[in-house]
């Protein structure tokens, strides 16, 4: 194992309150559990997303970023980061929007910790960055693992032969991650270490 590939939401930061509050916004009356459910595949793939006019969708994002930046990293982050640093490449694949997550890792002094961070503006995909990661770096699937807590990115994931670590303190619970059969499923973020 050479290469962590995060995800940033549900597992870097407990912001589903954030992300779901903002998706309100732009879908009126979308309960907690449709937005969820959401997330079983690919947000930005879904029927709703894709009617999303562009000015809707900076406004969501900028709502996102406002209430993100006010949430700390989940307990021991920055610490199990930098203890993972010292023996892999660390690198953040996300569907939130670059800009926010920038600022995010830099509020919180996790700047200097990831290789690279490719978000929304980037792809909507994961399959498209975790290829263009392959490539770029020159990394064999089997020397990565992805920590996800959502059962859409370990489909995408699963797409491309990649190896999964799903977090169940995420937006989906055991149950649901369990479905897309990850490697290990974790209730602590620190549990990586042990991986």
């Amino acid at each position: 194992m050479k290469v962590v590939i995060f995800d940033f939401d549900g597992v870097i930061v407990d912001s589903f309150s954030a992300s779901y509050r903002s998706w309100v916004l732009s879908f009126k009356g979308l309960s907690e559990e449709d937005f969820k459910a959401r997330l079983l595949g690919n947000i930005y793939e879904n029927k709703f997303e894709k009617k999303l006019k562009e000015e809707s969708r900076e406004g969501l994002f900028g709502e996102y970023k406002k209430r993100l930046l006010f949430i700390p990293p989940n307990e021991d982050v920055s610490e199990t980061l930098q203890k993972l640093k010292k023996k892999y490449l660390l690198f953040i694949n996300s569907s939130a929007p670059e800009e926010a997550l920038n600022e995010y890792i830099k509020k919180y002094k996790l700047n200097g910790l990831f290789e690279e961070v490719l978000g929304y503006n980037f792809s909507k995909s994961k399959v498209i960055k975790f290829k263009y990661l392959f490539e770029k770096y020159d990394l064999k699937r089997e020397d990565c693992i992805f920590v996800t807590d959502t059962l859409g990115d370990i489909r995408e994931a699963n797409e491309v032969g990649l190896k999964t670590i799903a977090v169940d303190f995420g937006f989906h619970d055991r149950e649901v991650l369990e479905k897309g059969k990850p490697l290990k499923i974790i209730s602590e973020f620190k549990d990586l270490l042990e991986m």
